[in-house]
This record gives C-alpha cells, sequence and structure tokens, in this order.
C-alpha cells in the first residue's frame, strides 16, 4: 500500500491519520517492525518528520521481516571484521582483516579443536545464500516469480592470510568466469601498499623474476632466469616515505603469483615488515604489513566501472612514529 503525504507532520501522528482502519497498537507494531517505508527506506522513529509530498509505503509483515533479515545478515558479516565496499547481483567486494584466510586449506584447520578456521569465503557464502532465501520470500509475497538459482559466492582471486583489503566474489560461476578470463582487461588498477624493512634505495623500479613453489614448505622460491615449472612474476613499486628504520611503497602488479609482491620485495633486499616467511627481522605491529589499498575494474554487467578504497589499517601508522 502507498500513500502520497498530504501535509508536513511526525510520522506516527501522521499514520494515525491516514490509516485510521488501525488501531493505534497496530500502527505502532508496523513502525516498529519495520513495515513503513518513507521514500523509499525504511523508518522506525516515531517522530520522523515527514514533508508533504512524500511517499509512504505500508510492507506486508513478511517482507519487513525479510528485509530486516537481510540487513541482520550483513551486519552479521560486519561484526567478523569484513566491510563490503561494493555489491551488486554478479559481484561483491569487501575489506577483508588481515588474519582472516580467503578460503579454506589443510594447514587452515585446528588440529587440538577438530574444528575448521572461519574464512572469508565461509562467511560471504552463508551471507548470500541468506540474501537469496529472502529474496525469494519477498519475491512471493509480492506476487513475483522468485529467482531459484543456486547461491553461492565464487572464489576470483586470493589474499594471502596476512595481507588485509579490497578482494574480488562473484555471485555465479559465469560471473567468475568473465572476470578471470578478461582479467588484465577490465582490471584498471590494483595497488597494495606496504611497509619494507631498510631504506629502499631507488624511489620507483620494477622487479621480474620466475616463481616456483615448494611442495613441502609452500614457499615460493625466485629466480632471474627462467626454471621449469616457474611462472613469470612482474612486479612495479614506487617508493612513498621513508622512515628511520622502513620504507612505504606503493606496488601494482603485471601479473598475480602467490606470495608476488612479498617475495619481489624481499628480492629488492627489503622484505615485508612481520614478513618471517620471506626473510624479515622485525615484526612492529604483529601483522604482516601488506595491504590491498585499491581495486579498480569495469563492470562485464554494466560497463561501469567499480572503484573500491579501503584504507590503510591503523596499526599503520606506527611506522611513522
Amino acid at each position: 500500500m502507498k500513500i502520497a503525504v498530504p501535509r508536513d507532520g511526525a510520522l506516527l501522528a501522521s499514520l494515525f491519520e491516514l490509516l485510521p482502519q488501525q488501531s493505534r497498537t497496530s500502527v505502532k507494531n508496523m513502525l516498529s517492525k519495520g513495515q513503513v517505508v518513507v521514500n523509499g527506506g525504511s523508518v522506525t522513529a516515531f517522530d520522523y518528520p515527514l514533508k508533504k509530498g512524500d511517499t509512504l509505503e505500508i510492507l506486508p509483515k513478511g517482507i519487513s521481516i525479510a528485509r530486516a533479515t537481510r540487513t541482520d545478515a550483513r551486519e552479521q558479516v560486519e561484526k567478523a571484521g569484513v566491510k563490503i565496499l561494493f555489491e551488486d547481483e554478479h559481484y561483491l567486494v569487501v575489506d577483508k582483516p588481515s588474519g582472516m584466510l580467503s578460503v579454506s586449506t589443510a594447514r587452515g584447520s585446528s588440529a587440538k579443536s577438530g574444528h575448521k578456521e572461519t574464512t572469508l569465503y565461509a562467511i560471504l557464502n552463508a551471507y548470500v545464500k541468506v540474501n537469496k532465501r529472502m529474496e525469494r520470500k519477498e519475491d512471493l509475497l509480492s506476487g513475483r516469480e522468485p529467482d531459484r538459482s543456486t547461491a553461492k559466492i565464487w572464489i576470483v582471486h586470493r589474499l594471502d592470510k596476512g595481507t588485509s583489503g579490497a578482494v574480488i566474489f562473484a555471485k555465479d560461476e559465469r560471473a567468475k568466469d568473465i572476470l578471470q578470463s578478461k582479467w588484465k582487461e577490465l582490471v584498471a588498477e590494483r595497488t597494495y601498499i606496504a611497509w619494507l624493512e631498510g631504506s629502499v634505495e631507488k624511489d620507483s623500479g620494477a622487479v621480474q623474476s620466475w616463481l616456483v613453489e615448494s611442495p613441502k614448505s609452500l614457499k615460493m622460491y625466485s629466480s632471474p632466469t627462467e626454471v621449469k615449472d616457474g611462472q613469470l612474476a612482474i612486479t612495479h613499486y614506487k617508493v612513498l616515505q621513508r622512515t628511520r628504520h622502513y620504507t612505504q611503497a606503493a606496488f601494482s602488479l603485471e601479473t598475480g603469483r602467490k606470495n608476488q609482491i612479498r617475495v619481489h620485495a624481499a628480492d629488492l633486499g627489503h622484505p615485508v615488515a612481520g614478513d618471517d616467511k620471506y626473510g624479515a627481522q622485525t615484526d612492529p605491529i604483529h601483522r604482516l604489513a601488506l595491504h590491498a589499498a585499491t581495486l579498480v575494474f569495469r563492470n562485464p554487467y554494466s560497463q561501469k566501472m567499480v572503484r573500491c578504497h579501503s584504507p590503510l589499517p591503523e596499526s599503520f601508522e606506527r611506522f611513522t612514529r
């Protein structure tokens, strides 16, 4: 039910006037349960100021519950430390915290407890499943044919457990395949910020090598010349500032290999702070000092540029003190 507001006034008082067939208790319940929508947005404040010409909509109770459930699902994602930077029907870009696995691995489970470590994939998969279920409920209550496609999240690319920042997931397999197959064409910018040990000599430059993973240690090894099973990796860097013991640098990737920035920082002789796997001697903020700060890509469905920026972690400020 949609109603045009005839005059200025407080929301609750206006509802009493506009819904004379409803009891005052019923109207208050509608408001408190999120069934009242003003100009497209749910409102629960009794004293919300209405203006003449505003549009009121009274939602069926089931729809308001479904929408509240979707809001709760998003809040649960944020309570887990994950911030949603962008979302549409095909893609989800989130800000991953340091210390969280992107997806489960054999080493991601706890041998003592027998419980698997919570992953970004698991959090987002649960989120999209709730959203899809509630969308179907809304469609059914509204008389629309619901979308019965499988609700699942798909990994487009990953960040290391210790790395924080922007990462993309797809909501269907086709969206994943399109973005992965046209990655270089669609991804316009991907910038990482890191604090490196020592003072990097050159203000900018590039590192090129072939990376090979050890099947035993899962550590990546770098070779200046092509080697068997090696993958070419090219990393560009630019120094942003230098402090007494560290260098802040921005990195961009021509290739996206496992641990690429971490290995190439070590090749420069200046490993990422906190990265004992690749030779760091210090750990001043008790985490890997690497952050995926900027991600810009062209949405292949809308053709619009999606710009996502993840603010640097507050702990990075300690390097400048």
